[in-house]
């Protein structure tokens, strides 16, 4: 669990992995320098309770090296993740590691989690309501995580072993941590989708896709970039999706030029896929938007009295 400036969710959040119907577990809290009173209750917590293993950086380092400095002090079986601010079912553990010991041929399992607020009321939405599962959510994962994040950090439970796979979080990678992780496990580990919710994921004033949009698309264009230098063996019409994408997250935050080639580049490699032409046409038509002027640039140009570059 890392934590940085949420002392007022952290207790919340401890004491339901605390609860858990299974009980034999180890909760170790990484707080990254927090400036408000996390450490003090986190030390509480652990004061309290033996079965809590509190760490503190000596300054801050980011969530991914708070995530490392947990899974490296980690011992048990399975591991899993829960961010200061969120809540776990109590029956949570108990109902994914034994997933995992009736199937052994996976090596993670994940689940849906109930959207809650500030003050933890349900907002009557579900994870995957604002990120859709994809048609097979259990499997071989690594197509779809190619394109798109649609796991939950803290409905994750994994064998220790997915360490020594694909190693640790990506420090150069912020915010969006948890998808480029999802990736390099599911190169080489199935993944075991469960729909009951047993997570509550809150939102909020400070929460991370509220307050960071644009460093959170500038980092998943960064994830992008990773997958196409990685895998440089994936098929033409999954690259094509990667560049699509990627082209469509530098248009959201204003890099125009940049995303228009991207977008070219994944149409071309659609058009020379069989039954791509659909698929291209779609990213054709964005471009094309991308392309045409807005009302405000219109003004713009106006004003200014000489021609723009679009």
């Amino acid at each position: 669990m890392p934590c940085f400036n949420h002392g007022r969710f952290v207790a919340d959040s401890a004491e339901a992995i605390l609860n858990q119907t299974a009980g034999d577990l180890e909760l170790i809290i990484v707080d990254d320098r927090s400036q408000d009173n996390s450490w003090e209750v986190i030390q509480g917590i652990a004061k309290a309770d033996s079965r809590v293993r509190a760490i503190r950086h000596e300054c801050n380092q980011g969530a991914s090296s708070s995530r490392n400095d947990g899974l490296r002090a980690a011992s048990a079986m399975f591991i899993a993740f829960c961010d200061a601010d969120d809540i776990w079912e109590p029956r949570k553990l108990e109902v994914q590691t034994d997933l995992l010991k009736n199937n052994p041929e996976f090596s993670v399992t994940y689940c849906d989690s109930m959207i809650i607020d500030e003050n933890g009321v349900p907002t009557g939405r579900k994870f995957s309501d604002r990120f859709p599962l994809p048609k097979h959510p259990s499997g071989w994962l690594f197509r779809e995580l190619a394109t798109r994040n649609f796991i939950n950090m803290q409905t994750v439970v994994m064998r220790r072993e997915c360490i020594q796979q694909a190693g640790y979080f990506d420090l150069e990678i912020k915010w969006v941590e948890d998808w480029w992780f999802w990736l390099r496990l599911s190169d080489g580990h199935r993944f075991l989708y469960s729909p009951e919710p047993l997570a509550r994921y809150r939102v909020h004033s400070a929460s991370t896709n509220v307050v960071q949009q644009r460093s959170c698309a500038i980092n998943r264009v960064k994830v992008f970039r990773r997958i196409l230098q990685r895998y440089p063996q994936m098929s033409p019409s999954l690259k094509a999706d990667v560049f699509r994408n990627m082209g469509g997250e530098l248009l959201d935050i204003g890099k125009r030029r940049a995303g228009r080639r991207l977008l070219w580049q994944g149409i071309r490699l659609s058009w020379a896929e069989p039954l791509g032409l659909p698929i291209g046409l779609r990213a054709f038509l964005r471009l094309l938007c991308s392309v045409i002027p807005s009302k405000r640039d219109r003004e713009l140009r106006s004003r200014m009295g000489k021609n723009m570059s679009w």
